[in-house]
């Protein structure tokens, strides 16, 4: 009987099995599913009450966005699996607790042994028994192998460094939220100034271009002429219509990109057009890229996996040793001890594990080999993005500076053409194509403003500078907005450790006083210790090469050349290459007037150098905005040797000059700084920006720690 009701259960068992099949969803359910998606897409915590600012939208975009929230649980579920893993070195602690029955007892007979055979069983032989039909038994067995533990805490350190990967991954993705933002936020800003006027002014075409063909049709002007008119209205109405295809889609990247729903309406503050400024040299750049880029963090810790992986190896190939002990109950009337202690020791080995167990080994040493070639590639991948976003980046600089010169001239054509056409009293088509002409001008302009913005934070990633502080408590819109500010203010500063220690380069070009003089300049052969035979080469610091007019000589180490009338000085980065290392110095080099007083400076007596100020030299681009400066009468600082500002520390922005003439004298008087007011003719209205010199990067921090003592916490470091 029970053999039958086996059989039924197992044969049920395998009909139910092969009866399974594919079972698609249902609509009503993934309906339900549709709308719950929906509602939860559509929540948003932090409602937008005001304008919203670039930090401000970062932020949201980090709080808010679904493809950081993905990482962040991504990195959540990576530290739960390291929790696993260390509860995975826990020795096995086994309870279990049984009952059996049977129908009949285990009667079992004996008999002797007789040489190599047993002797026959008797016909009527004597059975005995040793066990209950119907018995309960428990036990809590303790067992802990000696080589699963050393696997398993090789296998933790694994997971600890696949924790820190996920952790890297979330910073990248950090990094690639905030140069996405950066890039659609001013590009939504440009559509927000441009697409109001585009309506109009494609309306006012047409209307020009329906007025130039009735005068082709009646002959009033000469058809050429006409013709020729036409077709320049059509090229700008076919420019204007790409501009405006590619704006109108600017707002609804950046509302995606901050977790707002298509059609939620917000509006974008009022910004002003500063050309920022980067920070770092090109050196500094490549040693922080190598330092903190997430990529490389991330084939670092790889590396380390790997170099695990042989230890694991290692311990696979080895005796395993079994501990046991266990606490056991039985309640049999036939056992004299119903409860007992029982331990145990058992070393096994697998004898093939001599064979697979160096082949496993020779793996994972192939592992970390390729683990440390994609670090080395990885590295010159990074120094090549570093180089490439910096040359993006003085490019657009340019081709913002020469939209801007476009955009002035097409204002003044345009002003001059509707002057002329009220004296003249000739028709209104003129105009039309110059207004026409300055929007396009205007639409030229934001947009590589926006290429301008979108080239730097691509600098910033590219480097791998965190705009969120790990420290940071305060996690609301207002707090992470004012942090991520304050972070990409100072940004060039905080990574300043990483070339402080610098023993392949003994002495400093610029301790050499790099100035171009008649005969050039040389630089010291002691400079670099890189070994022999060493190859120089100087570039700019940017990455571009040398001006045309400048050279340089590698076998002499000499920078030679006839200097432009306006050259002040150059931003030069030198490289020695040893048999097998590297080293680079970033320095400035004087000339032109800049050399002259340089040499003047080094001239004067300590005591003239303190009682006038060191004059400013600013290291902007040719295409920087032109400055005026008023200087305060103020306690002069201490000059540095070259006598040249290298940098400058703004302390405020103000629309009135008479304002900011009193703020500087006021800082000026609490401080005893050389403070300065400079008007910026880029911005209409323009600014008055109260700025202190500063000689050198820790000068310019020891200003803004003097700044704090006063109440004055949001300077920053600025080279223009």
């Amino acid at each position: 009987m029970l053999h039958k009701c086996i059989s039924v259960i197992l044969l049920v068992a395998f009909v139910a099995a092969c009866a399974r099949a594919p079972e698609p969803l249902e609509r009503e359910a993934v309906s339900k599913e549709l709308h719950s998606d929906l509602d939860k897409l559509g929540v948003m915590p932090d409602a937008i009450d005001g304008p919203v600012s670039l930090y401000q939208a970062i932020a949201r975009a980090i709080l808010y966005n679904r493809e950081y929230k993905l990482a962040a649980m991504e990195a959540a579920l990576s530290q739960r699996q390291y929790d696993l893993a260390k509860a995975d070195m826990l020795p096995a602690l086994t309870l279990r607790a049984g009952y059996s029955a049977r129908d009949k007892y285990a009667a079992s007979a004996s008999t002797t042994f007789d040489g190599n055979t047993p002797a026959p069983l008797g016909a009527d032989p004597s059975y005995s028994v040793s066990q209950d039909k119907n018995r309960s038994s428990t036990n809590a067995v303790f067992t802990w192998n000696i080589l699963d533990f050393g696997l398993s805490y090789v296998r933790a350190g694994q997971s600890a460094d696949r924790r820190m990967i996920a952790i890297e991954r979330q910073r990248k993705v950090v990094h690639n939220i905030v140069r996405e933002v950066t890039s659609s936020y001013w590009r939504a800003v440009a559509a927000e100034n441009l697409l109001g006027q585009l309506g109009p002014l494609l309306r006012r075409v047409e209307n020009a271009l329906a007025d130039s063909r009735r005068i082709e049709t009646r002959r009033l002007s000469p058809p050429l002429e006409a013709l020729i008119y036409q077709k320049e209205l059509l090229e700008i109405r076919r420019t204007l219509h790409t501009q405006q295809r590619a704006l109108m889609t600017a707002k609804l990247e950046l509302s995606q990109l901050m977790g707002l729903m298509p059609g939620q309406q917000y509006k974008l503050a009022k910004v002003q057009y500063i050309i920022p400024e980067v920070a770092m040299n090109i050196s500094l750049m490549e040693k922080t890229a190598l330092l903190s880029r997430p990529e490389l963090m991330e084939t670092r810790y790889q590396k380390r996996i790997n170099q695990s992986e042989v230890r694991a190896a290692l311990l696979s190939m080895m005796p395993s040793l079994n501990l046991t002990a266990s606490a056991n109950t039985d309640d049999s009337d036939y056992q004299k001890y119903n409860e007992y202690v029982e331990m145990g020791a058992q070393v096994s080995y697998n004898l093939m594990s001599a064979f697979s167990g160096p082949k496993n080994r020779d793996v994972a040493k192939a592992s970390v080999d390729v683990a440390e070639a994609q670090r080395l590639a990885m590295a010159m991948a990074v120094i090549s993005q570093v180089h490439i976003a910096n040359m993006n980046f003085v490019q657009a600089r340019q081709e913002y500076a020469v939209s801007e010169d476009y955009l002035s001239v097409s204002k003044r054509l345009t002003k001059q053409t509707r002057d002329a056409q009220k004296v003249a009293k000739f028709g209104e088509l003129e105009v039309i194509r110059q207004e026409a002409s300055l929007l396009l001008a205007q639409m030229r302009r934001d947009i590589a403003f926006a290429e301008l913005q979108n080239s730097f934070g691509t600098i910033y990633a590219s480097v791998g500078v965190d705009v969120v502080p790990s420290n940071l408590s305060d996690m609301s819109i207002n707090g992470l907005s004012s942090a991520i500010n304050q972070s990409l203010q100072t940004w060039g500063l905080k990574y300043k450790s990483v070339v402080a220690a610098n023993d392949r380069v003994l002495r400093a070009i610029s301790e050499q006083n790099p100035v171009l003089g008649r005969n050039g300049f040389t630089f010291a052969a002691d400079t670099f210790s890189v070994g022999t035979p060493v190859a120089y080469s100087i570039g700019m610091q940017d990455g571009t090469r040398l001006p045309d007019w400048l050279s340089f000589d590698p076998s002499s180490r000499t920078i030679s050349g006839r200097p432009p009338e306006k050259q002040m000085q150059l931003s030069l980065r030198a490289i020695a290459q040893g048999p097998e290392i590297r080293a680079t110095d970033s320095f400035i080099l004087q000339i032109g007037r800049g050399a002259k007083n340089a040499r003047k400076a080094a001239k004067t007596p300590k005591a003239v150098k303190a009682a006038k100020p060191a004059p400013i030299i600013s290291p902007r681009p040719a295409q920087a905005a032109p400055v005026e400066a008023a200087p305060v009468e103020a306690a002069p600082a201490k000059p540095a040797a070259s006598g040249v500002a290298t940098r400058f520390v703004q302390v405020k922005a103000l629309g009135v000059r008479g304002k900011a003439q009193k703020y500087a004298e006021d800082v000026a008087s609490k401080t005893g700084l050389p403070t300065f007011v400079r008007k910026t003719k880029r911005l209409n209205p323009p600014l008055y920006r109260v700025i202190i010199p500063a000689f050198s990067r820790e000068e310019s921090r020891a200003i803004r720690e003097t700044l704090k003592g006063i109440g004055v916490s949001d300077a920053f470091i600025t080279r223009q």
